[in-house]
């Protein structure tokens, strides 16, 4: 949803590398990427491309977030990073060219399934405490630091810094951005800014408008009238 040359949006989304070399932003870390070499990055994760090499041949592919709800088990496991064997890549590569050429609906998400696990059965994934905070998270972005950590038989400090680690994001910021998209969600879908603001779990339109700001650059106003299109052509 949000295109700037620093993003974050709705979709879980992997990128990898099949040739060449990639330099990505990902949070507060920077990866170095060669070929066989893949990101899975969380819904709300922020990242971006910070340099390449020439012959760099980078494969970019997400899901949509209905999907990636209704089969959280396979596209929710992420923030890691994966190596991917020479064979495996090769089949890969095979397998993410033919994906334009699916015309059934649910041959390509059977296809998309396949190429998504085959990289997370590669990948180190983080620590299960962080992935379950970030499923909390996303099934209930109101949870509070506290109560999140008492379900996971933790405290709040080890939580936080879990978290970080795994992801390059403190924890209060990406639950921010998850109520963010949810806000962008309902107001594309018709609601008012004031209305989409407290169904997303602000507690005013005020306070989701200086997270709005904080992150976009922009008042949500701005946003819906123009800015949006302008924030896309910055990654075009």
């Amino acid at each position: 949803m949000y295109r700037r040359p620093r993003h974050f949006h709705h979709e879980p989304e992997i990128n990898l590398v099949v040739r060449g070399a990639a330099h990505l932003g990902v949070g507060d870390r920077e990866l170095a990427l060669e070929g066989g070499q893949a990101v899975v990055l969380q819904p709300g994760q922020d990242h971006e491309l910070l340099g390449a090499t020439e012959d760099l041949d980078l494969y970019v592919f997400a899901v949509r977030p209905e999907l990636a709800a209704r089969n959280w088990a396979v596209f929710g496991a992420g923030g890691g990073l994966a190596q991917v064997l020479p064979a495996d890549l090769a089949r890969l590569e095979e397998l993410l060219r033919a994906l334009g050429q699916v015309s059934s609906p649910e041959a390509l998400e059977t296809a998309l399934a396949n190429a998504w696990s085959s990289v997370v059965r590669a990948a180190e994934l983080p620590p299960a405490v962080a992935r379950r905070a970030c499923a909390a998270v996303h099934a209930d972005p109101a949870v509070a630091g506290a109560e999140l950590a008492a379900r996971l038989s933790t405290t709040p400090s080890e939580l936080s810094r879990a978290f970080r680690r795994s992801f390059g994001t403190p924890l209060v910021e990406y639950r921010a951005r998850v109520r963010l998209l949810r806000f962008v969600q309902l107001v594309d879908s018709g609601r008012s800014l004031t209305d989409a603001a407290l169904s997303a779990d602000f507690g005013s339109y005020a306070q989701c408008f200086r997270v709005f700001e904080r992150a976009l650059g922009c008042s949500p106003s701005e946003y819906f009238a123009g800015a949006r299109r302008e924030l896309d052509q910055r990654l075009a």
